[in-house]
């Protein structure tokens, strides 16, 4: 069941307490966000499993048959383990009432929950991944109501913990280094100059720079090149005749620097690894 990465409009409806954010199901590659997401996001793995790492070192391996949720901005790494091809199944949902949601279905952050069954799930996730290409306000509203039935479906389908786990609290600068982490990945297609990032966040180039250093172990040049990474990797998954040298423009990098880049990143070249993810991607 591959489903290619999609972003829903964010023309439609914001007023809305609860909004479909993006949507996929594919065999997973590994991804690093070291800010973690910009919104709560949940993972159903349908097949294969890979490990999860989050910043204060504690890990878990997440396997066919279970699923996670993760709250927005929190750190973490994820890969796929040897064996059979990770196919995960992914949601990011928006609005005041998205993680309230969550905690009230009991559902945990952060952690591996057993479901009765994924195939249930298969049918509600296809109709959200096709409903996200709909750019048409009136149907906001009813996407809306799929997503929540979506969650209460997951709700009802998990062997939940005893109690919820809490959202983490957060100060003022890692806040900051949210919304900076948000921006680059909103204009990651753009030439960005630290200067403009700092001042979006209120801070001094310098005491940025190395507030998100201190904070995440890389600069903010680093992560933006990772941020474009990810985003090509989502293109040659999604185009299989898009060229190299198109992709590395729509990023804005030289196409020679954009190829090292990447198979320092992801140890084969752009070509390489589509090449294998379409040869094998056949669920």
């Amino acid at each position: 069941m591959p489903l290619p990465f999609r972003l829903s409009s964010d023309a439609l409806n914001p007023r809305l307490p609860l909004a479909l954010y993006n949507i996929g199901c594919h065999a997973q590659h590994p991804i690093s966000r070291p800010s973690g997401y910009l919104v709560p996001q949940c993972f159903i793995v349908f097949a294969g499993k890979g490990r999860v790492r989050f910043k204060d070192g504690r890990s878990l391996t997440l396997e066919a048959g279970q699923a996670m949720i993760l709250p927005t901005g929190q750190p973490h790494e994820y890969y796929p383990l040897p064996g059979a091809p990770w196919l995960v199944g992914y949601i990011g949902f928006k609005g005041r009432i998205a993680e309230e949601l969550v905690i009230g279905c009991g559902l945990p952050f952060g952690a591996a929950v057993s479901l009765k069954n994924t195939q249930s799930l298969m049918n509600p996730l296809r109709l959200l991944w096709e409903l996200a290409d709909q750019a048409e306000p009136s149907q906001a509203p009813y996407i809306s109501g799929r997503l929540y039935e979506f969650i209460l479906l997951l709700s009802d389908l998990a062997d939940l913990p005893a109690a919820p786990v809490s959202l983490p609290g957060s100060s003022p600068a890692e806040e900051a280094l949210r919304r900076a982490a948000g921006y680059m990945q909103e204009h990651l297609t753009e030439t960005l100059q630290m200067s403009n990032i700092a001042h979006v966040v209120g801070y001094s180039v310098q005491h940025f720079m190395r507030l998100f250093r201190e904070a995440y172990g890389i600069t903010p040049h680093a992560y933006l090149q990772g941020l474009r990474l990810n985003q090509a990797v989502k293109w040659l998954e999604e185009h299989r005749d898009m060229p190299v040298k198109e992709i590395a423009g729509r990023l804005g990098l030289e196409p020679n620097y954009f190829i090292r880049a990447f198979k320092k990143a992801y140890g084969t070249s752009p070509g390489a690894y589509r090449e294998k993810l379409w040869s094998t991607a056949r669920f």
